[in-house]
């Protein structure tokens, strides 16, 4: 049944996008001066694993997975803005649908049989990354020229910052069905429910806004969306494990509940040619941490949902976020510079590297070893400065060289995450279920450079991401193409480089009929593997992800 109304929705997607008319827009006016505007596309994502992995599928075997496709995905999304005069309406439908490829379904079965031996029912990933929703729906009413109150569920951007965000933190991200790579972060970013107003003082060079959300959301669209159900973006070596049974999620705990309101303020202005903002922000962790047996967050105990195997709990601690930003152009170097800070009091991390629960009878012979879990040992709340420096530069002896219509434009930045009353002895991980210990300071460097040809037709870049810390990097190559005013193209290679990694091997499991299980080759050591920093999670996820859209 899903898939035959999944097949009706693409159907009707196609039709509508046919009968609109041959043009990148199209507006439906009034003689009354009222008009609606209608956009969107419709796209197909394709992804292939260039590398094979090396957890274990739910016949004993690896799952390999190089050459296979990791993605089949198609995208309708409607855009419909109607000018009413007294104020402006704005809705942003969007349907996705995954094709179950032979490498999602080997996953889901994996998924299934874990659940299964964890005595919980499997879930099936693919339900959280398809669907259809009304994704944005608000209206904007501007009372006096000076005031614009955006009402409704919506995004709200703040900050400089691309890849890795500082003060971007009031919607969460979807990391579940493209991880961080999708070129539009918009595509990624969960809207919510709120009221923006903006008030223009112009005495004072500068706008003034104000934003609250309520608490009306579903919990489950606060904060970041990691996908911890065994699906093709899970950690190295998680594929087809599923977390949920063991850390469920509790969106209502008393540091830190979805339904309680969020606000924040914000002063963005001009001073000597250069934007700056002032940001403050009361919200919730983006990313969740866990609450333990061993070591409750807050004083709170965990909330236990009846699985013999729990041990915690993810939770969305409150947290308040000061910032800064100023952009503005730089004579002396050419260039346009960027610089972004966010101070956060009291922020929460896992502890423990050394965490683990013995597990006996599954090792050979029925030897029982341990299943590490680096950061379930408790939390410890620290300060924390979230810093970028970033310089978008035109490289102009290259247009010559490389024969472009534009002058190519190099992009960097440096994003250091700095630790302020730093304690090795806290044992904070950096990743959680990861045992490498967080630094003071983790330093990020990213790049991008950007080519144009043909009137700026078929533009090709190349993007790079490495951590200063552990030397683990991303490579990303890309091409865009542009044909009219509908068709577009995009391909990419997203190459990972993960120098520390945890790995993993078979294990017979005694008395079990000769299944088999994937067991963390520090499974049988006397410590957790302490070396995986966060880009190493992404080992052997490599891929080549090819994307066209129709636009109108």
């Amino acid at each position: 049944m899903k898939h035959l109304f999944h097949s009706t929705l693409l159907g009707a997607a196609v039709a509508l996008t046919a009968a609109l008319p041959a043009q990148a827009a199209y507006r439906f006016s009034s003689d009354s001066g009222q008009s609606l505007l209608v956009t969107g596309f419709l796209r197909e994502h394709v992804a292939i694993n260039l590398q094979d992995h090396p957890e274990v599928d739910d016949k004993g075997k690896r799952i390999g997975g190089k050459g296979d496709l990791s993605m089949l995905r198609t995208t309708f999304k409607l855009d419909l803005k109607a000018d009413l005069g007294f104020m402006q309406a704005v809705a942003v439908y969007r349907a996705d649908y995954e094709h179950e490829t032979s490498y999602l379904s080997d996953l889901q079965d994996t998924v299934h049989l874990g659940a299964a031996g964890q005595g919980a029912g499997g879930n099936d990933f693919t339900d959280d990354i398809e669907g259809d929703h009304l994704r944005e729906w608000y209206v904007v009413i501007e009372p006096t020229d000076r005031i614009r109150a955006t009402l409704g569920k919506q995004q709200v951007v703040w900050g400089e910052t691309d890849f890795f965000r500082a003060m971007d933190i009031i919607n969460g991200f979807d990391l579940r069905w493209r991880s961080f790579l999708e070129t539009e972060n918009e595509e990624l970013r969960k809207p919510l429910i709120m009221a923006n107003v903006e008030i223009d003082i112009p005495e004072w060079n500068g706008n003034l806004q104000l934003v609250y959300r309520p608490g009306w959301d579903r919990a489950s669209e606060v904060g970041n969306s990691l996908d911890i159900s065994g699906g093709r973006w899970a950690t190295q070596p998680t594929k087809g494990v599923p977390f949920l049974p063991i850390l469920p999620f509790n969106y209502h705990h008393d540091g830190g509940d979805t339904k309680d309101a969020n606000y924040g303020i914000r002063w963005s202005g001009d001073a000597y040619g250069y934007n700056y903002s002032l940001n403050y922000w009361r919200g919730l962790n983006q990313d969740p941490i866990a609450n333990t047996l061993l070591g409750p967050a807050f004083g709170s105990p965990v909330t236990f949902n009846g699985n013999p195997l729990q041990v915690g709990e993810l939770i969305f601690p409150k947290i308040e976020t000061f910032g800064a930003t100023a952009s503005g152009y730089l004579e002396s170097a050419d260039s346009i510079v960027r610089l972004e800070m966010a101070y956060t009091p009291n922020k929460p991390y896992n502890v423990g590297q050394n965490v683990g629960i013995p597990l006996p009878g599954l090792g050979a012979g029925g030897i029982g070893g341990t299943l590490w879990l680096p950061g379930l040992g408790g939390v410890v709340e620290r300060d924390t400065l979230i810093s970028m420096v970033g310089i978008d530069k035109q490289i102009k002896p290259l247009r010559e060289i490389l024969g472009t219509n534009q002058f190519p434009l190099l992009s960097l930045q440096l994003f250091d995450t700095w630790v302020v009353d730093y304690d090795k002895n806290d044992a904070i991980v950096e990743v959680l279920g990861f045992g490498a210990k967080r630094k003071e300071h983790t330093t990020l460097l990213t790049g991008l450079l950007q080519l144009n040809y043909k009137h700026s037709t078929v533009n090709p870049s190349i993007a790079a991401v490495v951590d200063l810390s552990s030397n683990d990097a991303v490579l990303i190559p890309a091409l865009d193409l542009v044909f009219g005013d509908h068709w577009r193209i995009h391909t990419d290679a997203d190459l990972f480089f993960a120098r520390h990694r945890k790995n993993v091997k078979r294990q017979v499991i005694p008395g079990a009929g000769g299944a088999t299980a994937l067991l963390n080759e520090d499974f049988y050591a006397t410590q957790a593997e302490k070396d995986t920093h966060l880009l190493g999670t992404f080992a052997n996820n490599s891929q080549f992800n090819f994307r066209v859209t129709y636009q109108f």
